[in-house]
């Protein structure tokens, strides 16, 4: 018997999608801003009349959005879905000078199918402190969580439903209870940029020492092609606008950033004063020829020693403190080897750094059972595709 074609436009994802871009109209949807998107479709549409009718049913009744929406997932259905939208608070007599909440929504590949998968917010506004900002964010993870499971929650509850304009509007409802709360205590990303060098007849590039992982030095810089420079410069572009830093230097090659700690992928292998910190430094080194070459990621210098001594002091024995100090700087090395073997994909460090956040604990795990994981997702895909 032949099974029937499924209408993708029926699915559970396309139809919550739907309904949130059209209450919301996304400002940019995977980092490309919104009306590019639309010209593209369009465009699509006038040279190949018959392109979208062949593919889905009622396609004249799609928006040029919605038709892009089922193509991404289409074509890409392992990935991310990344939207950003603003917020207006609805409340009339809100007591905050906000007018609106810039956001950048992530819904996960297998939302909504997945129980266990959770949609998730960045907040945007770089004219909110980010210990209020974190408030938010941390909030919709309530709301998520809610909607997601059969918990209860004794001070939310949810507006018209449970999808994800659901969330969104369970949001700005209870956005004034989430910015009432006590200020959380965060760092800021900081950017680490190279000092101005000399121009001296090029020598052959050495290796420079990061942590305990050795990273080659970048290429020359007038060697690179300039359309090369313009596409790094764009995707470091996108990542700084979202994290809301400013004053970025040409010279940088190094970015500092806070990753999360969220229960994802084997979470018991991140390390329990990692978790306590409640967040890991990364950094992100960025080759001046990227995306030609790949970005690396290693764990900060001290970063893992300073948390040993801030919250070691119950390790009584000297021996036992030196050992704990040993085991933090296998796994650093052993995160650093695994980011840098596994293929991220998509050249938007956002997008990369989700990846980081959502599976920190996998790489985390020793090279040769990440070598393992690796290959069950490589195989994963492939049957899929």
């Amino acid at each position: 018997v032949k099974k029937a074609n499924v209408d993708p436009t029926v699915g559970a994802k396309f139809i919550q999608v739907s309904k949130l871009v059209k209450r919301f109209k996304p400002v940019t949807v995977n980092g490309v801003a919104t009306k590019s998107i639309l010209e593209q479709v369009k465009q699509k549409e006038q040279n190949e009349p018959d392109y979208f009718k062949s593919q889905y049913k009622n396609s004249e009744r799609l928006s040029y959005l919605q038709k892009y929406l089922l193509e991404f997932n289409q074509v890409q259905p392992q990935a991310s879905l990344y939207v950003s939208f603003v917020l207006r608070p609805s409340d009339p007599e809100f007591p905050f000078d906000m007018e609106k909440l810039k956001l950048n929504m992530t819904v996960p590949p297998t939302f909504p199918v997945d129980r266990a998968a959770r949609p998730s917010i960045v907040v945007l506004n770089e004219e909110i402190p980010r210990g209020f900002a974190a408030n938010i964010e941390i909030g919709f993870r309530r709301i998520a969580d809610l909607a997601r499971s059969t918990l209860k929650d004794e001070e939310i509850e949810l507006v018209s439903g449970s999808g994800l304009l659901s969330m969104v509007l369970t949001l700005d409802k209870y956005l004034e209870v989430f910015l009432k709360q006590e200020k959380r205590e965060t760092i800021k990303f900081v950017k680490t940029l190279k000092k101005p060098v000399e121009q001296i007849k090029p020598a052959s590039p050495k290796p420079e020492q990061i942590g305990d992982i050795k990273i080659e030095q970048q290429p020359e810089y007038n060697n690179i092609l300039k359309e090369v420079i313009e596409r790094r410069n764009q995707i470091l572009e996108e990542m700084t606008s979202k994290i809301g830093e400013k004053n970025r230097s040409k010279q940088e090659t190094l970015i500092k950033v806070n990753i999360p700690i969220v229960k994802g992928s084997n979470f018991s292998k991140i390390p329990a004063y990692w978790i306590k910190n409640n967040f890991v430094e990364v950094m992100l080194s960025v080759p001046i020829d990227y995306p030609g070459s790949p970005v690396l990621f290693t764990i900060a210098n001290n970063f893992s020693t300073n948390l040993i001594v801030k919250y070691g002091k119950d390790v009584e024995e000297q021996i036992n403190l030196v050992k704990l100090t040993r085991e933090y700087r296998q796994v650093e090395k052993d995160f650093g080897k695994n980011t840098k073997r596994f293929e991220f994909g998509d050249s938007s460090l956002i997008q990369k750094l989700n990846w980081l956040t959502n599976n920190l604990g996998t790489f985390c795990l020793e090279p040769e059972q990440f070598q393992t994981w690796n290959d069950n997702v490589d195989k994963l895909q492939k049957q899929i595709v």
